[in-house]
């Protein structure tokens, strides 16, 4: 065939663009026209992956999607995690599927999934909410601010969580969301589906940087030693999916381009054959097994497990009581008129029988007072900061304890054991709820919500234990309990040597014995009024009252021991009834116990509570009823009680009662001498100041008590500001995206239009009017001249034409624009920037607004900007642009600058 006969041939739709373009550039036409019409309206939808292509890379999300959850199972450990994980994989395959199938843009696919997660995140995130109407609604305001709130709170509670409040909400906004991205990548993008596996990752790395501080147990494997195995097999499975789907999508890449190629031109590619693709398969797989290899052993001589850092180990506990008042201090408050009849609160047991009810343990003695919370450390020492208890299964032999409180409004909550679940009742059952934070090494929990007569809370745990006698107790090893020199007084010291006992279990059972038998109960200073009806000393038969400072500092419990030291030394009596010389209760003699326990080099600390009529306490003298108990589960203030627990080589705690004895006065002094004074050592390196029974117990400030208040109840209106603040908190959420978007806008446009360089203006503002034109719906005419840009535009925008050939004239131009030609020009882009807004809905405007097809443009050569660049069909153009004006330059004076035109 001949070269005209080709050129003639009608039936080629190839040649007939080619002799178009070629009969416009005769003609000194702009080149070739663009509709101007939606990209909707005029593109033809391409062609996208197959089914075959969509399963794959779904595969490969799901599999990464199944190691995010496996690596996040230690946070929660329960069956509505499991049913967590399938509904948010499920609402975000289908948010991916439709937006496929539609063409969603990407506002759309955010809006339908933030809507997914507010419709679908109560029942799958907080299934506790649908007991009823009222805990729904509050589970949905829990939701709305689990996105910004529940990282915090997920980290200041002990785990495994389960499905306790709204915590799985975190874990579900974030797998929902990143598995709708992941998936719409692979699905829908043409290059930006790279960025899947490291977006799947950052929900691998979710389970690790918010589970323990301690990993999974090292395993032997031939000999070697590997730390963490579990969160090693985590990393590896992760890797090896995320690197087999990039090697896919490559070949899958490749596979598809060889296809196109065999389509257009007819020649096949020869396969490579089965035996070298198991050669390769091979290869990749021995890679993979030698990088293995190498990475354990170095992983194994690397990796510190006591060295592992994560966010729970960073941030703080969500309550820390080094500040707040040592209950001990309060001690004698209860034996008091007001306080001492008065009903605290009932228990009702089922199960095994309880035999004490603690309200707070004290491990830590500064010189002052006992604390929970070790001075030194705080907050830094989270195995005693209280954070809170989420439900775990009940061990075999627990109990069932409901308490109804009374009179009883302090922080620490009574309990028993070690809890596994503790469930607030009433009215006020979210607000309890809320505020309740728990100790497990201590077993104690404290409510920061204010308590009242009513309240009722039930509590799954475990049963008391008896312990071993302390005469069998076996001392710990030398050294493994230092025994605090600086706190221990000397008269303690000597009062031990002067027994001449030994330092093994029986001798400080003997101690014990012989300090309880040569003390005298005393609750106070002042002997209580005669009219007062009832008293701690009219329930003591025979009592003679004696007087005793409160306290338990070091010089208070060395003033103790001085006595007793001075009243064994100016006798020659051996009788414990002849050197009874102590005097004071049990906030004195527990302490002074628990110091002679530690004096001997055994563990000890300090248990506030009641004891119950129903269960046998462990007592080293052989009279339990020395001490009060409550009577058919009903404790009064006169119940309460302080005991020593001291810690044996196995670890076990035996319950060491300290209750001073009452039947034998104070021994008649031998030598006349004069009063004894009771003086209060100071010690300058542990010295605090005592904050009052009321302090705060995150601040230390006083908080204001609550009968004194007289003004009006604002409660309701602490609920109402609340409702609002958290809806404002959500509004804010949602619309930041919204904001940054037009916000990034704004300052774009203010950037061109104020460039110091008057061509920068020019080029700065066709460019924002072809953003506009974009987000508009126009189609993006790529690396198309500005000139065939305006031609493709010109049924939308008439000006457009006259902004090109301005645009063109100061960019290529011999004179420099002035900056009133630019004030001139940008005048001209904002009325054809309104003229493009005109013509659509406020619907279509908002979208527009948001729009980020004009940030996307600049990402490079997509859809109609992948037609081929041609610099002389460009040079054309600008030589056809500047022939008009030959004449015109030419007659311009040097002397009188640049004429403006008009365009």
């Amino acid at each position: 065939m001949s070269g005209d006969e080709a050129r003639d041939r009608p039936g080629d739709p190839a040649d007939r663009r080619v002799r178009a373009r070629a009969r416009d550039r005769d003609r000194g036409g702009a080149g070739i026209r663009r509709s101007a019409r939606p990209r909707s309206a005029a593109r033809s939808p391409r062609p996208g992956p197959g089914t075959p292509v969509l399963i794959a890379s779904g595969v490969f999300v799901l599999a990464l999607f199944l190691v995010a959850g496996w690596a996040a199972w230690p946070i929660y450990q329960s069956g509505s995690y499991v049913v967590m994980l399938a509904g948010a994989f499920g609402a975000a395959a289908a948010i991916a599927w439709l937006g496929l199938l539609r063409s969603w843009a990407w506002p759309r696919v955010l809006g339908v999934t933030a809507c997914a997660y507010l419709l679908l995140g109560v029942p799958f995130a907080v299934p506790s909410a649908l007991a009823s109407l009222p805990t729904a609604a509050a589970g949905w305001l829990e939701l709305v601010t689990a996105p910004v709130l529940g990282w915090k709170e997920l980290l200041t509670i002990r785990i495994p969580v389960g499905d306790y409040q709204s915590l799985l909400a975190p874990a579900f906004f974030l797998f929902l969301g990143g598995v709708t991205a992941a998936l719409s990548l692979v699905w829908r993008a043409k290059r930006l589906d790279v960025l899947m596996p490291p977006i799947m990752f950052v929900l691998i790395v979710f389970g690790i940087v918010f589970g323990s501080r301690d990993g999974s147990p090292a395993v032997q494997v031939s000999g070697l030693s590997l730390p963490a195995p579990r969160e090693a097999l985590v990393g590896l499975a992760g890797f090896l999916a995320g690197f087999s789907f990039l090697v896919w999508r490559t070949r899958e890449a490749r596979r598809a381009a060889l296809r196109l190629a065999a389509r257009a031109s007819g020649v096949r590619r020869a396969s490579a054959g089965r035996p070298r693709r198991v050669r390769r398969v091979v290869l990749a797989g021995t890679v993979l097994l030698v990088a293995v290899a190498v990475a354990l052993p170095a992983l194994s001589t690397i990796a510190r497990p006591d060295e592992r850092s994560v966010l729970r180990a960073a941030i703080d506990p969500a309550v820390e009581l080094r500040g707040y008042v040592s209950p001990l201090s309060q001690y004698r408050s209860y034996f008091a008129a007001d306080r001492y009849d008065s009903e605290l609160f009932r228990v009702t047991t089922t199960g095994p029988a309880l035999s004490r009810v603690r309200l707070a343990v004290l491990s830590y003695y500064d010189g002052q007072v006992f604390r929970v919370i070790d001075p030194a450390t705080g907050s830094a020492n989270q195995d005693t900061a209280f954070a809170r208890l989420p439900p775990t299964p009940a061990a075999d032999g627990s109990s069932t304890a409901t308490f109804t409180l009374g009179d009883y409004a302090a922080a620490w909550l009574p309990g028993s054991g070690a809890l596994s679940s503790i469930r607030f009742a009433g009215e006020r059952g979210q607000t309890l709820t809320a505020g309740y934070f728990y100790n497990r090494a201590t077993a104690t929990g404290v409510e920061l919500a204010p308590l009242a007569a009513g309240d009722s809370y039930t509590v799954e745990t475990r049963a008391d234990d008896v312990g071993t006698a302390l005469t069998a107790l076996a001392k710990p090893a030398a050294g493994s309990t230092p025994a605090d020199e600086a706190v221990i007084p000397q008269s303690l010291v000597d009062w031990v040597h002067a027994q001449k006992l030994g330092s093994d279990g029986p001798a400080l059972a003997e101690l014990v014995t012989r300090l309880r038998a040569r003390g005298y109960l005393s609750h106070a200073l002042q002997a209580p009024a005669a009219e007062q009806a009832a008293s701690w000393t009219s329930d003591l038969s025979g009592y003679a009252f004696e007087p005793s400072l409160a306290g338990h500092s070091t010089g208070r419990i060395g003033a103790l021991f001085t006595a007793l030291l001075d009243k064994q030394n100016s006798t020659v009596s051996t009788e414990n009834a002849d050197l009874v010389a102590g005097v004071g209760d049990d906030e004195q003699f527990a302490v002074a116990t628990a110091l002679l326990a530690r004096q001997l080099g055994f563990g000890s600390r300090i248990v506030l509570g009641f004891a119950l009529d129903g269960g046998a306490a462990a007592t080293t003298s052989g009279d339990p009823s020395t001490g009060p108990a409550c009577l058919d589960g009903v404790c009064l203030g006169k119940d309460l009680a302080a005991w020593a627990e001291v810690q044996g080589a196995d670890g076990a705690w035996v319950t060491v009662d300290s209750t001073p004895q009452y039947t034998h006065p104070l021994a008649k002094t031998d030598v006349s001498t004069r009063d004894p004074q009771i003086s209060t050592e100071v010690i300058e390196q542990h010295a605090q100041e005592q904050l009052p029974g009321n302090a705060n117990p995150t601040t230390g400030d006083e908080r204001a008590v609550d009968d004194a208040a007289t003004g009006p109840n604002l409660a309701w209106l602490w609920a109402a500001l609340k409702a609002v603040g958290l809806g404002l908190l959500a509004v804010i959420v949602v619309a930041t995206p919204f904001v940054a978007i037009l916000g990034a806008k704004v300052l774009r446009r203010r950037e061109r239009r104020g460039a110091a360089d008057q061509t920068a203006r020019f080029a700065g503002g066709w460019d924002e009017y072809v953003d506009t034109a974009v987000d508009r719906g126009l189609p993006d005419q790529g690396v198309l001249t500005r000139v065939e840009i305006a031609s493709a535009y010109a049924s939308v925008s008439p000006g457009s034409v006259t902004i090109a050939d301005l645009a063109d004239r100061a960019v290529f131009g011999e004179f420099a624009p002035e900056n009133r030609d630019g004030d001139r020009f940008w005048q001209l882009i904002d009325t054809e920037r309104e003229l493009l807004r005109s013509g659509q809905t406020r619907r279509g405007r908002v979208r527009a607004a948001l729009s980020l097809k004009s940030f996307a443009r600049l990402l490079g050569p997509r859809g109609t900007r992948s037609r081929r660049f041609e610099p002389r069909r460009v040079a054309d153009t600008y030589l056809r642009l500047f022939r008009r004006d030959e004449n015109r330059l030419e007659e311009r004076s040097p002397t009188r600058g640049r004429t403006t035109h008009n365009g």
